[in-house]
């Protein structure tokens, strides 16, 4: 009786060994994991020189990681018991913090130091001063928004027991603005603007960007210093009473809940405004019709995310009012020009939106020849501010 209770528990284990991955095979496989935000690895191609290697056993362990079936309820599983049974800080790269703020783990990799080396600030702010002269040469002007991260601006949420890289970030800020203003480089710090109204709260808890308050905030800096300079006759920035603010009903999907499957209890919601003077437009995102701002949901129970703001990244957006009498503004940056973008067009002619990340048909400074902007923008978070790649790479090295 033993023995044959053996074997049924032999047979049993060997049905899940061989059952799974069969199954997991048979499953459609998903291109990108949306709790993870990256790509999955692919069906590993057999060639000979893979074969011998050993790399083509090796991308198969990788794919069935990746793919294994149930994958999803397994790392929810898991995420639960390290949150809710454990109550460890660190859960897949999340911080739980004081009042609920959800923010990234700085592990000890150096990577943020490597990014935001003296070096390499150093290198940035050079290459931002030779493309303020380059746009002033062409009658334009320049400004660079500088935007601290959620995790920067909430450093002391974070638990005593976990480090915040504060030192560093107070190192990254005072370097940077303290060079850029030795150049006569034009810089709006937005980090000294929120904390003048520290009563306000500029960020999300659970999600990495601004919440509309810092999008606002930072539109109205940009369009302020452009109005204050008077170089160009454009109205002053919408005033709250003049725009039509609506707070959106749908629970709201932060990119810091979302890695720990939404299972942080969280409230909260997302305002969008348009203008009372309504302004006629046209948009093409990469060169196709689409006149949406906000990209909403069918009903209020779905849930959305930041990607609300202009449907996400897009390699080039451009919004005409068709009005000659304003200029011309180009803006270049990642996500967070995005909550920008509604509010800034209304005040020029054309508004034309890079990201580098994702442009690849030209560099930045043929781009700038190409349309002559009177008013270019960049906009970058602080932990980047070092960052030569994607949105730091102005004459098209990242370009394939």
């Amino acid at each position: 009786m033993k023995r044959f209770g053996k074997i049924i528990l032999i047979v049993m284990f060997l049905g899940v060994i061989f059952t799974i991955p069969m199954i997991t095979k048979l499953q459609k496989s998903q291109a990108i994991s949306q709790f993870e935000n990256r790509k999955l690895a692919e069906i590993p191609v057999l060639n000979k020189t893979s074969l011998l290697s050993g790399e083509y056993f090796n991308k198969w362990e990788t794919y069935m990681s990746d793919h294994i079936y149930g994958r999803n309820t397994w790392i929810k599983s898991y995420t639960f018991i390290n949150m809710v049974v454990l109550g460890k800080a660190n859960i897949n790269n999340i911080v739980i913090g004081r009042d609920g703020f959800l923010l990234p783990f700085f592990d000890y990799d150096n990577k943020y130091e490597a990014i935001n080396s003296e070096e390499n600030l150093s290198k940035m702010v050079d290459q931002l001063k030779e493309l303020q002269d380059k746009i002033m040469q062409l009658g334009g002007s320049f400004y660079f928004v500088g935007v601290p991260s959620q995790a920067s601006y909430h450093r002391t949420e974070y638990p005593k027991h976990l480090q915040n890289k504060s030192e560093l970030l107070n190192n990254i800020e005072r370097q940077i603005f303290d060079k850029l203003d030795q150049l006569d480089v034009a810089n709006i710090n937005m980090n000294d603007v929120f904390h003048k109204r520290p009563n306000i709260e500029y960020y999300y808890k659970t999600d990495h960007h601004y919440n509309f308050e810092g999008a606002y905030a930072t539109y109205y800096e940009i369009i302020q210093n452009i109005y204050q300079k008077g170089t160009y006759k454009i109205h002053p920035p919408l005033d709250k009473v003049d725009m039509d603010i609506v707070t959106l009903n749908n629970p709201f999907g932060g990119s810091r809940n979302r890695q720990i499957y939404y299972m942080h209890p969280a409230n909260e919601q997302i305002k969008i405004a348009y203008p009372k003077n309504k302004i006629p437009y046209e948009k093409f995102n990469n060169g196709k019709a689409d006149n949406k701002l906000y990209y909403l949901a069918e009903n209020e129970a779905a849930m959305i995310n930041y990607g609300v703001y202009m449907g996400g990244d897009w390699a080039e957006t451009v919004i005409r009012t068709n009005n000659n009498s304003l200029p011309n503004l180009l803006v270049f940056g990642d996500s967070f020009t995005n909550a920008l973008e509604p509010l800034l067009y209304t005040h020029f002619n054309e508004t034309r939106i890079l990201d580098l990340r994702h442009y690849n048909k030209m560099s930045l400074y043929e781009y700038i020849d190409e349309y002559k902007p009177d008013i270019v923008v960049m906009v970058r978070d602080d932990l980047n501010y070092g960052n030569l790649e994607g949105n730091g790479s102005f004459k098209g090295e990242n370009i394939k």
